[in-house]
C-alpha cells in the first residue's frame, strides 16, 4: 500500500512478523535518480482550464500525451499465470490515462468550487429549494438502511480486482437519495473506510500484483468522473465530502500503482508474463518507459519529487474538504490527514498548525489516532519543532497504519484472500 514508513503493533510474535514482512514488501523505494533541486516544487499540480467533455474532473489532454506512443497489444489481452488469470483489455484501452492524477491532472475547480465561487454561493436565498437534494422535481428521500443491510451493501461493493463495476449499487443510491440526511453519507463513509484501499504484496512473483494494480488504476478515470459530476450537482453536502475522501484514497492508490510500475524490472520481474504472453510483456515494458518519460518531462524523475507531487495533490483535495464541508462535517478528519501529510514531508510547523485546530468528534473515522495526536501536541510547551516529541508522533502514526493493516488482513480473510492473493 502506501509508500510511507509504516509499522504495526500487535500482541503476538507471529503477527509482528507478518506485519513486518508486509511493510518491507509494500515500501520498496522507487529506483529513480536523485532529486534535481527545486524543479518539482515549482510544478503546477492543477490547472483551472475546463475538462474535456469525456473526461470530467480532469484537465485537457496534454499535447505531449500521444496515444500513438504506445502500440495496442495485437495478441490476446489475457495473461494466464499459475492460479491467476487476468484480462487487461481495459488497461490497454486506457494506457495513457492510467495515472490521471499525474497526466492530465485533476481539474479540481471543476470538482469542488474554488474560494470565489464559495463566497458567491453563501448569498443563496435560504428559502430556495436546494437543487442538489431534489430528484425528478421532488425532494430526495433519505436512504434508510439497518446495520445488517448497510454492511451487506458494503460487502457487495468489495472487490480485490475490479472496483468500478462493483461500485454501481452506490452510484444508483447516490442518484436517488438525499445527500445529507439518511444513510447515504454513512454508506459512502463505510465504503471508503472498508473498501477504499487494500494492501497488495508480491510474496513470490511480481506479475500478478502488477497487472491487478494497473487494472485498479484504469478505473480511476471512471471514479473521478463520477465524483466530479456528483460534487457539481450536490455541492457542500455530506455525501460529496465522503466522495472527496474517496478521491484522496484514489490519489494514494494511484501513487502506489505507479511506484509498483516503476519499481519492476520487466526482464527480471515479469518472467511469467513473458512466457505466457510475449506481446503483453512487451506492451507492459512500453507502458513503463512511457510513464518514465512523462515523469522526466515534469521534473519528477526522483522518488522524493514524485512523492511530493502526490502529497500536493492530496493536500489540495483535503483543503477543499475543509473549505466546503457543511457545518464542519468530518473537518477534524481532514485536518488530521493534512497534518499527517505535512509531518511525513518534514513540514513539522505546518503539521502542528493543522493539528492544533482538531476538535474531537466521536463519529469521525480517525478520532482515535487524532485524539492521541492532539494530546501529544498539547503536552508540548509551545508546539515548535524543538519541544514536540517527534518520536511519540511517529509512533502514533505508525500505530494507526498498523491498525489499518491488521483490519485489512481480517477483511481480506472474510472474502477468502490473503495479502499475496489477487
Amino acid at each position: 500500500m502506501s509508500a510511507s514508513d509504516v509499522a504495526a503493533q500487535s500482541c503476538s510474535f507471529t503477527l509482528h512478523l507478518l506485519v513486518g514482512v508486509c511493510i518491507f514488501r509494500v515500501t520498496a523505494p522507487v529506483p529513480l535518480r536523485a532529486p534535481t533541486g527545486a524543479t518539482a516544487q515549482k510544478l503546477e499540480v492543477f490547472a483551472a482550464a475546463p475538462p474535456l467533455p469525456q473526461l470530467p474532473g480532469l484537465n485537457p489532454i496534454d499535447a505531449g500525451q500521444d496515444e500513438s506512443a504506445i502500440r495496442r497489444p495485437e495478441e490476446s489481452p489475457v495473461v494466464s499465470l499459475p492460479g491467476f488469470k487476468y484480462d487487461f483489455s481495459k488497461v490497454a484501452l486506457r494506457a495513457t490515462l492510467l495515472f490521471p492524477f499525474l497526466t492530465p491532472g485533476l481539474a479540481l475547480d471543476q470538482i469542488v468550487p474554488g474560494e470565489r465561487r464559495e463566497i458567491m454561493a453563501s448569498f443563496r436565498d435560504p428559502d430556495a429549494p436546494a437543487p442538489s437534494r431534489r430528484h425528478g422535481g421532488r425532494e430526495k428521500p433519505p436512504l434508510v438502511l439497518g446495520t445488517a443491510a448497510l454492511q451487506a451493501l458494503i460487502d457487495r461493493c468489495w472487490s480485490r480486482r475490479d472496483r468500478w463495476s462493483v461500485f454501481e449499487p452506490l452510484i444508483a443510491l447516490a442518484g436517488t437519495y438525499n445527500p445529507d440526511t439518511g444513510d447515504l453519507p454513512a454508506a459512502l463513509h463505510r465504503y471508503v473506510q472498508e473498501n477504499g484501499l487494500q494492501p497488495y504484496v508480491d510474496a513470490t512473483i511480481r506479475d500478478a500484483r502488477m497487472w491487478v494494480e494497473l487494472g485498479l488504476a484504469a478505473d480511476h478515470v471512471d471514479f473521478i468522473g463520477f465524483i466530479s459530476r456528483y460534487a457539481s450537482e450536490h455541492p457542500a453536502t455530506k455525501a460529496t465530502i465522503e466522495l472527496l475522501f474517496l478521491l484522496d484514497k484514489l490519489a494514494q492508490g494511484s501513487l502506489d500503482a505507479l511506484v509498483t510500475l516503476l519499481d519492476i524490472e520487466p526482464a527480471k520481474d515479469l518472467e511469467w508474463t513473458r512466457r505466457v504472453n510475449g506481446d503483453a510483456f512487451r506492451w507492459l515494458a512500453e507502458i513503463r518507459r512511457y510513464y518514465q518519460a512523462q515523469l522526466e518531462r515534469r521534473g519528477l524523475d526522483s522518488a522524493v519529487a514524485l512523492r511530493q507531487y502526490y502529497s500536493r495533490v492530496r493536500l489540495a483535495i483535503l483543503t477543499r474538504i475543509l473549505r466546503t464541508t457543511p457545518h464542519g462535517y468530518r473537518s477534524s478528519d481532514a485536518r488530521f490527514l493534512i497534518g499527517a501529510v505535512h509531518w511525513r514531508e518534514g513540514h513539522v510547523i505546518d503539521a502542528l498548525q493543522s493539528w492544533r485546530d482538531l476538535a474531537v468528534d466521536p463519529t469521525d473515522a480517525y478520532v482515535t489516532v487524532y485524539s492521541d495526536i492532539l494530546a501529544a501536541v498539547r503536552d508540548s510547551s509551545g508546539g515548535n519543532r524543538q519541544d514536540v516529541d517527534s518520536a511519540r508522533v511517529d509512533r502514533i502514526l505508525k500505530s494507526e497504519h498498523g491498525r489499518w493493516l491488521i483490519a485489512s488482513i481480517d477483511r481480506l480473510r472474510r472474502f477468502g484472500y490473503h495479502l499475496d492473493t489477487f
